[in-house]
């Protein structure tokens, strides 16, 4: 079975994937299916990344052309090297466009297959699972577990150590969501180079306040509707260090966020959703307001916006500010509008 455990997905991530012809992310926790896809692709494409040479696809339109996947897996790249290929909703594919490649994986391509949770009767999970050309990673919200392996293994590639009592206080400030989880513990670790030892008061400083992180702020403007104060905003976090597809990446993520809240909401549930998924005390009257505004079509809506916006700057960094600015913009219009 080509399935990677939870314990050996940075490793395949950071080395394994460059020999894998065809991989499939997904999973319930949309955060890191996202973070893992990207992370992928940079892996793969190299610190001299050529934007030719990524390819992004939907299952729509190769639903309405089944052989383009095949043709596009096979075709050579303008400028030599790997093509890389990220079909979006891959859930969706219909067994004519994929079973070509499966059958016979491309030679100089790397196909990532994006999707929410499939069944384990999926034909797509079934097929990957099963080919010794493929490899699948399943993507869940950490556990408390979880989150206190990756605070340690972050913590010791940086050269720290953290105190007992720091990774548990840590591990309870962190919410559901492991991409932003695993930002959050960068930030942290970037912050306590130089020391030896990460301790309580060093994640105070860092990270419990999340209320008056700059990052957070035009991110809330946004989806509070006020849209004449995002600019400012924006650019103060950009001055502040803050780039932009951070911004972007800590945007899709709360709009994710708001998405849970929402269909918690819509089942009765939400003060319980509001517990579990750990939102730091100062922010809780803001979120909430924010998931009774927004409702599932408009937080989709949203979540296309910012996911069409990271892969812009990906494209065009050097417009990338402008780039995440407008999609705050959208937001802000959608709300303004509800």
């Amino acid at each position: 079975m080509a399935i990677i455990r939870p314990g050996d997905i940075q490793r395949f991530i950071t080395s394994g994937c460059k020999s894998t012809a065809l991989i499939l992310v997904h999973g319930p926790d949309e955060g890191s299916v996202r973070t893992r896809v990207r992370a992928m692709v940079s892996t793969l494409s190299g610190p001299d990344a050529d934007a030719m040479s990524v390819l992004d696809l939907d299952a729509e339109a190769l639903n309405a052309d089944p052989g383009r996947l095949l043709d596009e897996a096979n075709a050579i790249s303008m400028f030599g090297g790997k093509r890389i290929l990220v079909v979006g909703h891959a859930g969706k594919l219909s067994k004519s466009v994929w079973q070509a490649v499966v059958d016979v994986p491309p030679i100089d391509s790397t196909v990532i297959f994006q999707a929410d949770e499939l069944t384990k009767t999926s034909p797509l999970r079934v097929a990957l699972e099963q080919s010794a050309s493929a490899m699948a990673i399943t993507c869940y919200p950490p556990s408390r577990q979880d989150l206190q392996e990756l605070i340690d293994a972050r913590a010791r590639a940086a050269g720290l150590s953290i105190t007992p009592v720091a990774r548990a206080y840590l591990s309870d400030l962190l919410g559901t969501d492991f991409a932003l989880s695993e930002m959050e513990i960068e930030k942290l670790v970037l912050y306590c180079q130089g020391q030896l030892v990460i301790d309580v008061a060093d994640i105070d400083a860092m990270i419990a306040d999340s209320s008056d992180q700059s990052g957070s702020e035009p991110i809330d403007r946004a989806f509070d509707g006020k849209l004449e104060e995002i600019e400012a905003v924006a650019l103060r976090s950009f001055r502040e260090g803050i780039n932009a597809s951070g911004l972007l990446a800590l945007s899709l993520n709360h709009a994710l966020l708001l998405r849970r809240l929402a269909i918690a909401r819509s089942a009765g549930s939400i003060e319980t959703a509001m517990r579990s998924e750990r939102i730091f005390f100062r922010r809780q009257d803001r979120v909430r307001n924010q998931a009774m505004r927004w409702d599932l079509p408009m937080l989709g809506k949203a979540i296309d916006t910012l996911a069409v916006a990271q892969e812009q700057t990906r494209r065009t960094p050097a417009l990338e500010e402008t780039i995440a600015v407008r999609a705050l913009w959208s937001i802000a219009l959608a709300s303004r509008r509800r």
